[in-house]
């Protein structure tokens, strides 16, 4: 596998930008998959449909090229990793010099929700240090709220500039940084729980969620609720600080579940994001699969404790940051 790259840099290039507007967007964006093109590069576009086709109008459908708009690529952080990280596998297994990749993560400023993809801008710059491949996380500098943009800066070793410059990004802190934003309580949370569970096994917490749960969600989500918060209280019980506090909020087409301990959770940042060679044969494999399912899991650090929340159902309105 080549690491080499065409700019000088070895393995992964991460760069991050901000366009205040759509010419902005285009001065940063042609260049950047015209670019792979002449080198053959594969190029992948993530973004939504009407982003995509903004850049259709102006790119066509060049050889190499892939618009990967509505597939669900962006879905959590985890799946994000695993699909991106597969498909840099198989692209360069099957002869390309690089990958190039470029999208945008839900943020409360493009209608989604930024939780873990914080610590998703972070890993990167861990987890593909080896791959021959190049990320323009691209942002709306109108849009973005102030704490999202602060962090994206933190996370990116590269800034591309709206007149379309690279530039060394003086405010990235490196593979040690702390990537956590504080994670903003559900609206539910503000309510009443429906049931308290003190020091739970992972069964009684399961027997009390399907209970609860049932009929408020589909049964598949419910089944997937079910994996995470087994997962959370038997977490909490094997390496959390007691007592132990399962707390469920439940509306009639929502339900949100808390793990919470008194202690101070993981401290690989990668927990959740990736399998690694520590979560295989101890813990943080299960982790990892409750980031992959179709619900919502937050890892929240607080000074009280620590706590995994599952959220799943209806979407509430993004909390902005």
């Amino acid at each position: 596998m080549r690491t080499e790259v065409a700019d000088g840099s070895a393995g992964y290039f991460h760069e991050a930008g901000f366009y205040a507007s759509d010419a902005e967007f285009h001065a940063m964006i042609v260049p950047f998959v015209e670019e792979g093109v002449a080198g053959g590069e594969p190029v992948v576009l993530c973004y939504d449909e009407r982003k995509s086709e903004q850049l259709r109008s102006w790119l066509g459908e060049p050889p190499g090229v892939t618009y990967a708009a509505g597939n669900g690529l962006y879905a959590t952080p985890a799946r994000a990793i695993a699909a991106f990280q597969g498909l840099i596998e198989r692209t360069v297994a099957a002869g390309a010099p690089r990958v190039r990749l470029t999208g945008g993560v839900p943020h409360p400023g493009n209608g989604g929700c930024f939780e873990g993809w914080d610590r998703y801008e972070f890993a990167l710059n861990t987890v593909w240090a080896r791959f021959p491949a190049r990320s323009l996380c691209m942002y709306d500098a109108a849009t973005v709220p102030d704490g999202v943009r602060d962090l994206v800066e933190r996370a990116h070793p590269h800034i591309l500039t709206g007149a379309g410059e690279h530039r060394t990004n003086n405010h990235y802190e490196g593979l040690a940084a702390n990537p956590h934003l504080p994670v903003p309580a559900d609206p539910l949370e503000a309510s009443a729980p429906t049931a308290e569970l003190s020091d739970p096994s992972a069964a009684e917490a399961r027997h009390v969620l399907e209970r609860t749960g049932r009929g408020r969600v589909s049964d598949r989500v419910l089944d997937e609720l079910l994996i995470g918060i087994s997962e959370g209280v038997t977490n909490a019980r094997l390496h959390g600080v007691p007592p132990i506090l399962v707390t469920i909020w439940a509306a009639h087409d929502r339900v949100v579940a808390t793990v919470k301990d008194q202690g101070d959770g993981p401290t690989d940042l990668l927990a959740g994001l990736v399998p690694t060679s520590k979560t295989m044969f101890g813990t943080g494999l299960g982790l990892w699969v409750t980031h992959l399912l179709d619900i919502d899991a937050a890892l929240v650090f607080a000074k009280d404790g620590f706590s995994l929340r599952l959220r799943a159902g209806a979407t509430p309105a993004p909390v902005s940051q």
